[in-house]
């Protein structure tokens, strides 16, 4: 049985790294959340109208923390979990008070985080790995769904020293995965892979939105708040209603992403719009073609260095 797409829901939690936080579910919220599966830290901005002064001034002193949850009474979840690295206070028509946060979902880790270590001969992308979510741990990142990377042995002992990135990085070029931090959790996933669960289903009457639409990027979806909607998830969409690219003609021109003779499809971004005073409830999605992953390695490499 399909969950029921009505009765809004959302809780926010604001606070600091190992602290109580600040809960509310009542005041107006907006959200705009950008996942992908990309190295570089999911991005969020959240506002807040009319805080209470108290809260209002320790969210400015002290909150460095942000969790929230979204979706609809019968299916709501976290949506996005990360670092406040940004705060101000907007003021509106003279009356109302904004508070708005900029956050990045593991940014400490993704800037900070440094790896020493010495592996000995024979350690696999595993043990690199390993060392890898030990650096981040230090800085709150916990272990999320890590598939089975397979990869060479090491000939001889390998020095780990630099930018803990670095390291996932190689390890991931290495065994053609990709690996990202989702929620706070450090993910990797086969390129030609999905996570671990089932499909959600889209149609009309499980939230779809319009029609979805062949691109060269992916095929763009848009449909109503769905937390179960993640990153390297798989969505199952009727090909039927797809609204197919048009022909490029031209020895140069670029091909629409290949649609999936099944309907499944992984899900390489999500962007969360929401307002709990508007009429915005939505998760805009690219998504490619399952069979089609491995052609994908070098758009999700991320930023260098």
């Amino acid at each position: 049985m399909a969950d029921r797409q009505w009765l809004r829901r959302y809780e926010l939690t604001m606070g600091k790294s190992g602290g109580a936080g600040v809960k509310t579910d009542k005041l107006r919220v907006a959200f705009e959340v950008k996942k992908g599966d990309t190295e570089t830290p999911n991005e969020a901005t959240i506002r807040v109208w009319n805080l209470a002064d108290e809260t209002m001034q320790r969210a400015r002193r002290e909150f460095d923390r942000v969790v929230l949850e979204a979706g609809y009474q019968d299916n709501s979840g976290v949506i996005y979990a990360g670092n406040i690295i940004g705060k101000r206070i907007i003021h509106e028509n003279g009356v109302d008070a904004v508070l708005e946060l900029t956050c990045g979902d593991g940014d400490e880790a993704y800037v900070g985080a440094v790896v020493s270590k010495t592996l000995a001969a024979g350690s696999t992308p595993k043990d690199v790995i390993g060392e890898v979510q030990n650096s981040f741990g230090e800085y709150g990142v916990q272990q999320g769904e890590i598939q089975e990377l397979g990869g060479e042995r090491l000939p001889r002992g390998k020095v780990m020293f630099g930018m803990t990135r670095r390291y996932a990085r190689e390890a991931a070029y290495t065994t053609d995965t990709s690996w990202s931090i989702q929620d706070g959790k450090l993910t990797v996933v086969k390129r030609e892979g999905y996570l671990s669960g089932e499909a959600v289903v889209l149609t009309s009457e499980t939230g779809l939105v319009g029609a979805p639409e062949q691109t060269n990027d992916g095929l763009k979806v848009r449909c109503l708040l769905n937390p179960r909607i993640r990153v390297n998830g798989r969505v199952k969409i009727d090909n039927a209603s797809v609204q197919e690219a048009k022909a490029q003609a031209g020895k140069d021109a670029k091909q629409p992403a290949a649609l999936n003779s099944d309907g499944f499809y992984r899900i390489l971004q999500i962007a969360y719009v929401g307002d709990t005073r508007g009429q915005d409830w939505y998760c805009d999605l690219v998504c490619i073609s399952i069979d089609a992953s491995g052609s994908k390695t070098a758009d999700r490499k991320g930023a260098a260095g």
